[in-house]
């Protein structure tokens, strides 16, 4: 089954053995840190808000990878789309419990944002 790992600080490095896992940001009034190993096919993970939405969840890339995708708040405008080593947001003035998204990597440098819910952004 998948492993569901609960977050309390503010940074953790997600490691390419724990693809498939769900990540619960259960930190409080602090921007909370995932950085995704190196894009290759086959990975997949979701973050989820879980805390106290005065906070932000980031999600970084490695360097020269991008995340693309579409999110609710720009459901019929233009999508995320990342520079090289820029991560995706869930910002703390827009955030609410339950918020997700989903990243699975399509090949060596480009992570697609499968499923989600709440407004994201690049960062």
């Amino acid at each position: 089954g998948t492993l569901d790992v609960r977050m309390l600080g503010n940074s953790l490095a997600v490691t390419a053995a724990l693809s498939g896992t769900h990540y619960f940001n259960t930190a409080v009034g602090t921007t909370t840190t995932f950085t995704l190993p190196a894009a290759a096919v086959g990975l997949n993970y979701c973050f989820h808000e879980s805390g106290d939405a005065a906070g932000e969840l980031l999600v970084t890339p490695a360097a020269g990878d991008i995340i693309v995708g579409k999110t609710h708040g720009a459901e019929n405008g233009t999508g995320i789309a990342t520079a090289a080593g820029a991560g995706i947001k869930n910002t703390a003035a827009t955030n609410v419990r339950g918020d997700f998204a989903c990243l699975a990597a399509m090949d060596a440098t480009e992570w697609h944002m499968y499923t989600v819910a709440g407004v994201w952004a690049a960062q």
